[in-house]
């Protein structure tokens, strides 16, 4: 017995308060703290884990709104579907809305709508046919935002109980000019294809609620976690949202142990709490502490995966993880593979190849420029220039292992050479131009190249940026190959140079107008003047033109620079008609002449400056209109239809056919110095110059010889019955005061 404060306590008793002092706070700990704890740290564990598949399943429904997207870029991207839409393309849909569309992109709904939003075309395939749906279709254009963004729109919408993947694109033409309405396909989100879509599995469900929310929201129902996530629409708020669910598998086997636990420790007193401990520490909290560095870990090494060597739930938790890492890195690494190779070719990608080459040495690379890409889509198709395209970089991977092929561009290769020894370019360069067989034709092309080599290695970007000045300097100089050295580099740094001082130089008022005269030859009068356009820089003094003009075109500022010379030219001509009624002549540079505004421009400043078309030629040159037959051939029509008079420029320095002078809309054809100059020698030259100009009069075609240096070339012109010519002989080119001073002058009283 023991007395307590005078109380006389038996020793059972005792044990009995001695056990009740252990089990009391035990069973606070096992029945109150410790289940609450269980409870949040499996709340938290489920919380995360649900978000995560949310996340994921959303991502999935993402790629397939990027899917259907790229699906209706291949068909908005296209000049065809330009022409549909804007109504001059009547078998376009016999051709393309057939059943196989659909089926190969995997949608279920086809729109068209012309620039003004009108409907031109509504489908869907049922029971392998095609039939319209112009009321549901209607209904995916009305959630489209208005304006349409020029990247398009996709998302999910509602229509009824059904959801629906739409996406959208402005319609533009190959080169991604112009507008031509939008293109709208559309996929039924079907259960079905939701499961397809988030590959649903054992781990969790997934299914569309109708009432939308406005952030994911995590709801812990009795058997399962309920992550309700919004799905963006086109435009305007979510009108759906994702319900992902998972078991609580985990959370019942812990709430489980834990009462086996709590049961044992009921029994036994320090032995049970003991086991008790150990257990939960061996079984539960290791493992979750386990699992915590192994997703540090993976943070730092995606490789690392969690140990799901445990049987219970929670082992089954990290395989499932685990797997769905897998799946993860998977569809990663197929992304980034996407990333790196072309398509088309299988060469790698700019990206790829720096990636490729990040760590290993480089002695020389060679750039490659594929000509008349655009000319040969018009003849032979755009399948047929995808198999050139595919020849030629499989020749350039014939070269052995030690060289790596790249496509930087849509027309431009490269090779890399990782081995000591270094190719000799001229050598490739004649290997690649050997004829290529298309259809039942052999083509033969001519490559521009850039090459640069070093005694040692460098850094692939290095030799790369190098390697394009050296492709810049052939392509300027109209050689074959450009072989880098330190003279290109300087010479690209004074271009650079000249770029930047171009920017505002019309504004800075360092730009100005010379006027050359043109004689003719039947009246002996001045008919015209040619516009050249002069640059003073405030520090490099005069830039010639063929030195900034070329500049200007690489930069993107021939068109203000075009434009700025247009109006001056026009406006000192109608200022001068009073003292000399003389038409001016303009040239225009192929950048100019192919943009999808051009004819409207021009017009557009004349009535500006009030000034009459017939005031104004423009001087085109063959390889300019060459590039795009079909555009530069409307913008003429346009033009000569309005009254300004056209000038085939140049005619005789290359390849010019005779042909082409009855196909182009033209009203004078100028023959180059070159020609004329090579004429003066005798020989055949002399021949041909006589037929061009007797072929030209009788096609109503007005003749102008440039590069006039002496009498015996006028003489010759003279006999040979051309209409008109320009030359140092006659007048060289100066200011516009100087100009009509000098015609008053020898103007007759």
């Amino acid at each position: 017995m023991t007395r307590w404060n005078g109380l006389t306590v038996s020793l059972r008793l005792q044990l009995l308060a001695l056990l009740a002092a252990l089990l009391i706070p035990l069973g606070v700990i096992l029945l109150l703290l410790l289940p609450a704890f269980m409870n949040e740290k499996f709340n938290s564990i489920e919380r995360t884990q649900v978000q995560q598949f949310s996340d994921i399943a959303r991502a999935n429904l993402h790629a397939e709104e990027d899917r259907v997207g790229l699906f209706v870029l291949n068909f908005s991207l296209w000049t065809e579907t330009f022409e549909y839409a804007a109504g001059r393309n009547d078998r376009y849909l016999a051709a393309n809305l057939v059943p196989g569309t659909f089926i190969g992109g995997k949608v279920d709904y086809w729109g068209v709508a012309a620039p003004g939003g009108r409907l031109l075309s509504a489908a869907t395939l049922r029971d392998n046919r095609v039939v319209d749906a112009t009321a549901i279709v209607t209904d995916f254009f009305a959630s489209l935002p208005r304006p349409l963004p020029a990247g398009g729109s996709a998302g999910v919408i509602r229509r009824g109980g059904q959801a629906y993947i739409v996406a959208a694109r402005p319609i533009t033409r190959d080169d991604g000019q112009g507008r031509g309405g939008v293109m709208l396909l559309a996929r039924t989100l079907t259960p079905q294809v939701l499961q397809e879509l988030t590959y649903q599995g054992q781990v969790f469900s997934a299914a569309l609620s109708l009432t939308p929310v406005p952030e994911t929201q995590v709801r812990f129902l009795g058997d399962s976690v309920r992550a309700t996530s919004p799905l963006s629409a086109p435009s305007g708020p979510p009108q759906l949202a994702l319900d992902l669910s998972i078991p609580r598998a985990v959370h019942a086997a812990g709430l489980i142990g834990a009462q086996q636990l709590r049961l044992t420790m009921l029994i036994t007193t320090l032995i049970g709490v003991a086991a008790f401990m150990l257990f939960l520490n061996r079984r539960v909290l290791n493992v979750l502490d386990g699992y915590k560095r192994d997703t540090q870990r993976i943070a730092r090494d995606p490789t690392h995966r969690l140990d799901g060597r445990d049987p219970t739930e929670l082992g089954l938790l990290a395989r499932t993880i685990n797997a769905l890492l897998d799946h993860l890195q998977e569809r990663e690494g197929q992304l980034r593979d996407r990333s790196q190779r072309d398509e088309l070719t299988g060469a790698f990608t700019r990206s790829g190849l720096l990636e490729r080459l990040n760590n290993t040495p480089v002695r020389s690379a060679l750039i490659v420029e594929v000509p008349r890409l655009q000319e040969l889509s018009g003849l032979y198709g755009n399948a047929m220039v995808d198999t050139l395209l595919r020849e030629i970089t499989g020749r350039l991977g014939e070269l052995g292992p030690q060289h790596v092929v790249a496509r930087l561009s849509s027309s431009g290769l490269a090779l890399i050479t990782t081995g000591r020894d270094t190719p000799d370019p001229r050598v490739i360069l004649r290997e690649l131009e050997r004829p290529f067989q298309l259809k039942d034709a052999e083509i033969p092309l001519k490559f521009t190249a850039g090459y640069v080599e070093s005694p040692y290695a460098v850094p692939v970007p290095t030799l790369l940026r190098h390697a394009n000045i050296a492709l810049q300097h052939a392509l300027d100089e109209r050689e074959p190959i450009g072989l880098f050295n330190e003279e290109m580099l300087r010479l690209s740094q004074y271009g650079h140079l000249l770029e930047a001082s171009l920017q505002g130089a019309d504004t800075r008022g360092e730009l100005s107008l010379l006027y050359q005269p043109i004689h003719n030859l039947q009246t002996g009068q001045w008919e015209a003047m040619e516009a050249l356009l002069r640059w003073k820089h405030p520090t490099l003094g005069s830039v010639p033109p063929g030195t900034f003009i070329p500049v200007a075109e690489r930069a993107g500022l021939i068109g203000t620079l075009g434009e700025w010379a247009l109006r001056r030219a026009v406006q000192d001509a109608r200022n001068a008609q009073q003292i000399a009624p003389l038409r001016v002549n303009v040239n225009v540079s192929p950048l100019q002449l192919l943009s999808p505004d051009f004819a409207a421009r021009v017009l557009e400043i004349l009535r500006e400056l009030n000034a009459p078309p017939t005031l104004l030629t423009l001087e085109v040159t063959e390889s300019s209109v060459m590039q795009n037959v079909d555009l530069a051939c409307r913008h003429l029509e346009d033009l000569r239809a309005a009254g300004v008079r056209i000038a085939l420029d140049d005619f005789g320095s290359g390849h010019s056919s005779l042909a082409l002078l009855a196909d182009l809309p033209l009203d004078t054809v100028k023959l180059d110095r070159s020609f004329l100059r090579d004429s003066a020698r005798g020989g055949t030259r002399g021949a041909l110059l006589g037929s061009a100009i007797r072929l030209a009069g009788d096609l109503g075609l007005h003749t102008v010889a440039e590069g006039v240096e002496d009498e015996a070339m006028l003489q010759m012109l003279r006999d040979f019955e051309c209409g008109a010519a320009q030359g140092y002989h006659l007048a060289r080119p100066e200011r516009l005061e100087e100009l009509l001073g000098r015609l008053q002058a020898i103007r007759p009283r």
